[in-house]
């Protein structure tokens, strides 16, 4: 394999993956905009390093008005995903991390991804025997979709 096709299979993988995380999250939280799955993701990529992002640094970041930030980190919180914590150094600094319950659900998706990574293996390597690629494809997005329902 040259490495054209090792970059068009990272890509796929990323489409892939993409496509997953935004299929879960439709269904197992209900129809999310895209900005709400923007912030979260944002926050849980900051808390893998440490750090804890106020809502105005989350609207810097991610290019969203703050006043749609504000509404999103309200769900979070109102749903048990996301804390506010007094910053130690600025008593005046609100910080957002993920609580106990949202890392659970990251562990859950961790799952999730990985199980879609060894599907997407696992198709390659069929449908490139496959007189049907595109009808053998849509089976596994189904099964896909169907497995995440459970």
């Amino acid at each position: 394999m040259n490495d054209q096709d090792e970059a068009d299979l990272e890509l796929s993988d990323v489409y892939v993956m993409f496509w997953r995380l935004v299929q879960m999250a439709v269904h197992r939280y209900g129809s999310h905009p895209t900005g709400e799955l923007l912030v979260v993701l944002t926050i849980v990529l900051l808390d893998q390093l440490g750090y804890h992002p106020t809502v105005t640094e989350l609207a810097e970041i991610t290019n969203l008005p703050k006043s749609s930030v504000s509404r999103y980190v309200s769900t979070e919180m109102n749903t048990g995903y996301l804390e506010e914590i007094i910053d130690a150094r600025d008593r005046r600094r609100r910080l957002l991390r993920p609580t106990e319950k949202a890392r659970e659900e990251q562990a859950w998706h961790r799952e999730q991804v990985r199980d879609v990574a060894q599907l997407r293996r696992v198709a390659l390597a069929g449908l490139g025997a496959s007189t049907d690629p595109g009808a053998e494809l849509k089976a596994i997005l189904q099964e896909l979709s169907h497995s995440n329902a459970g």
